[in-house]
């Protein structure tokens, strides 16, 4: 029995491997692709704490992009998102499809404050008023969603929100307080606003697949 249990646990963190990788390949290959586009000179002018703003910005798009191509095609879509079946999706439909609106309005939200024109980046395509005025849409739309949202979320989800939150707010306070102190003491690079919204866009995610992962939710 231990042998079976055993097996079947490695065959899962196999297959979440095997994913994950896949994953972060076609996440990096998308970001050096639109890098690429952009152009040295862009890249460049936008100043690495854009970049990696821009990079998480990416990241939010894309899971935006395959959980909704799941939504859509749910047979492929079980394979692709490590669910059991189709049926899986169909049943968690409307609360992925919430997640699909989440994470594609954050995506946006940062992407449009990365490429924002301001004096330190005076080519960027989005105006400044743009920008601000997209990032305040969906915070004010992401308060009013959460309270509307509430009550539909079983006890599972609202105990993984909870843990996400926990492990969110934890490594963003222990990367951020070091960060701050070596540049405080003058033993590291400069924190800047835009490297503090960036760290905690990005934990946000990290603190979501502790929760999953945790819970042992990404081995099917």
């Amino acid at each position: 029995m231990d042998k079976m249990v055993a097996g079947h646990s490695a065959a899962a963190w196999k297959k979440s491997g095997i994913g994950a990788l896949v994953g972060a390949i076609v996440g990096a290959g998308t970001v050096a692709g639109l890098m690429h586009v952009a152009g040295t000179d862009f890249i460049d002018a936008m100043g690495g704490s854009r970049v990696a703003l821009a990079g998480v910005a990416i990241l939010y798009l894309l899971m935006a992009a395959f959980v909704g191509f799941g939504l859509a095609v749910p047979r492929t879509g079980a394979r692709l998102l490590n669910v059991a079946d189709g049926d899986e999706l169909r049943e968690e439909r409307a609360g992925m499809g919430r997640s699909v609106i989440v994470m594609g309005a954050i995506g946006a939200a940062l992407l449009a404050l990365a490429l924002a024109r301001t004096p330190s980046f005076p080519t960027g395509p989005v105006p400044a008023q743009a920008a601000a005025a997209v990032l305040a849409l969906v915070i004010a739309g992401g308060v009013a969603a959460s309270w509307a949202w509430r009550c539909q979320y079983d006890e599972l989800n609202r105990q993984l929100g909870i843990e996400g939150g926990y492990w969110a707010f934890g490594l963003s306070w222990i990367g951020l307080t070091l960060w701050g102190a070596a540049d405080f003491l003058g033993l590291g690079p400069a924190l800047t606003a835009i490297d503090v919204v960036t760290t905690l866009a990005a934990m946000m995610l990290v603190g979501a697949f502790v929760a999953i992962g945790r819970r042992g939710l990404m081995m099917r």
